[in-house]
């Protein structure tokens, strides 16, 4: 027999208000079933429906761009990979795919190693990591999740491939010594000033 939970219990794993769960249920945005007291009761079922979760998994969309001129294109991807996958988690960043401290990114490889993901939606592989994607595929096929790219890959020469690299690691150290220099600058500036 499936689990039911109270509206409290329920919302609880939904992260979401008791109204907006009544309202949900009025719309037909989730099924709650009637108890004989007239109390709302929500189906385990509906619940991993809601969370996206199959088979006990989740799956997850992936979007990335690298700064906040670029929020269009973010916008874009997450409204192309929805529509693939309707009922999957969000994760998104406005940061470089260099950069591995992103928070919904870690959050991202533990449910992997957690084995609690069957797949992650993405536009572009480098969306996902600009270095190291080959080493994070594999994590995910030993973990049993899937990477499903929906646009297919960048289609680049060797030459283009590696321009484009270069750019990227030269744009991410020119950052942090622009960021070192800029820290070291206001440093001695408040020293001179006290």
């Amino acid at each position: 027999m499936e689990k039911l939970y109270t509206v409290r219990d329920a919302c609880k794993i939904l992260q979401i208000h008791p109204t907006t769960l009544r309202m949900w249920d009025r719309e037909g945005k989730i099924r709650c079933v009637r108890m004989q007291n007239n109390f709302r009761r929500v189906p385990e079922s509906e619940i991993n429906r809601v969370l996206g979760i199959q088979d006990g998994k989740i799956q997850y969309i992936y979007a990335r761009v690298s700064s906040n001129g670029q929020k269009d294109d973010l916008e874009r991807q997450i409204i192309h990979l929805k529509s693939l996958s309707p009922e999957s988690k969000v994760i998104f960043h406005i940061r470089s795919g260099m950069m591995f401290d992103r928070k919904g990114f870690l959050k991202l490889l533990e449910e992997i190693e957690s084995n609690r993901v069957s797949r992650i939606y993405i536009t572009h592989k480098h969306r996902l990591a600009r270095f190291g994607y080959d080493l994070l595929e594999k994590v995910c096929e030993i973990h049993g999740a899937e990477i499903i790219i929906t646009d297919g890959e960048e289609i680049l020469t060797a030459h283009e491939e590696l321009s484009r690299d270069l750019i990227w690691i030269i744009t991410s150290f020119s950052a942090r010594l622009y960021g070192l220099r800029s820290h070291k600058t206001k440093g001695i500036i408040e020293a001179v000033k006290s």
